[in-house]
Parts: C-alpha cells; sequence; structure tokens
C-alpha cells in the first residue's frame, strides 16, 4: 500500500483558497446544507446534550450560525467559544440569543461576555477548520489556540467541511491535535485512531 504524501499546510491554504473561489454562493450554501442534514441525523449529535461549536462566519469555514439555531430548537445546550487575547486561551459562553452576540475587532462574531470553566460537561465539540486530511489532521488559522482547547475535551471531536478542504495527508506536529470525524457534503469519514 502506498502512502500518500503529506501536503505542507501552506500549500492546503492555498489550495483550499484557489478551490474555495471556484464555487457560487449559491452552490456553496447548498453544499452547507447538506453538512448540516448529515450532522443533525448522526449519532453523535442526537446523542449528545451539551455541544461546543464555533461561531463560523468568515473566512474559509462552514458557516454554522443557523446550525446553532436548530441545534437549540433541538433542545440541546449549546456552548460557544470567545478567546481571551491576553490568556490566548477560550472562555466559554452558553448561548441563549443572537442578542449576546457582536462582531469583534478581527471581523468575527463572538459573545459579548463569556468565564472560565472546565469542559468536563461538553458531549460533542465541533472544530473549525481551513483544511482537513483524512487521517484527521487539521488546519485552523495558524494560531494554535484551538488545539489547547482539545486538549481539555474527552468527547467526540468533529469537523465540518466542504469537500475541497479535504486531503489525503497534511504536515502535522505533536502539538497538533487530531480529530475523530470529518462530515462534509458527500460523506462521513470516521478516523482510524491507528493511522500515524
Amino acid at each position: 500500500m502506498s502512502v500518500k504524501p503529506r501536503i505542507p499546510k501552506s500549500e492546503a491554504r492555498k489550495t483550499v483558497i484557489e478551490r474555495a473561489g471556484e464555487i457560487s454562493r449559491s452552490d456553496l450554501h447548498k453544499k452547507t446544507i447538506r453538512i448540516y442534514d448529515k450532522f443533525l441525523n448522526s449519532d453523535d449529535f442526537k446523542y449528545a446534550n451539551t455541544i461546543h461549536c464555533y461561531i463560523g462566519s468568515k473566512g474559509r469555514e462552514v458557516d454554522t450560525r443557523h446550525l446553532i439555531d436548530r441545534m437549540k430548537s433541538w433542545g440541546k445546550s449549546v456552548i460557544l467559544p470567545k478567546l481571551n487575547l491576553k490568556t490566548k486561551k477560550f472562555l466559554r459562553f452558553p448561548f441563549s440569543s443572537w442578542n449576546d452576540i457582536e462582531v469583534n475587532a478581527s471581523g468575527y462574531y463572538e459573545p459579548r461576555l463569556a468565564t472560565e470553566g472546565d469542559m468536563n460537561d461538553i458531549d460533542l465539540m465541533i472544530v473549525p477548520c481551513t483544511a482537513v486530511s483524512k487521517r484527521g489532521e487539521r488546519i485552523g488559522n495558524g494560531g494554535g489556540y484551538y488545539d489547547n482547547l482539545l486538549r481539555e475535551v474527552h468527547c467526540s471531536k468533529i469537523v465540518l467541511a466542504y469537500e475541497y478542504q479535504l486531503f489525503d495527508a497534511i504536515e502535522s506536529d505533536t502539538a497538533d491535535i487530531k480529530i475523530d470525524k470529518i462530515i462534509t457534503e458527500h460523506r462521513i469519514l470516521t478516523i482510524n485512531s491507528d493511522i500515524n
């Protein structure tokens, strides 16, 4: 069996930008709805009570704003992150209304207020990505903040991604935390933990 070469992170990010530019807004919306449907029909979602979810609204991540509303309509407790710029760690906020959400100086949606707290109550984590591999290697915006957060959780970690964000293998190091499952508009991939 041949080993797939690992694409450098910088090259993966560049490729994703190029691929995204070839997709119309209407097609992207259709892909997003298919990803939502796959996720909402998954056992991971159905059996989770408390779900940690990023607010995707900018850049190359799957937009999760409507998904957050749908999760709440199912009676799920949804926890949103807020980055503390001084400590470089995420605070947590239990979502109840979009009135509590603002756009920060970087143009990202985040809670106005949030508090420190452990992650022991989290049943499922939806993790943002710029690119992800079939081996579970995830690339974000390059700050490493989410990898630090992922070390604190002991639940399933899922990436919602478009097929154009998916690669066979991406370079990684010991600081990078792998995810457990990928849901795209076409399929659900469960990561084999035995793959190195």
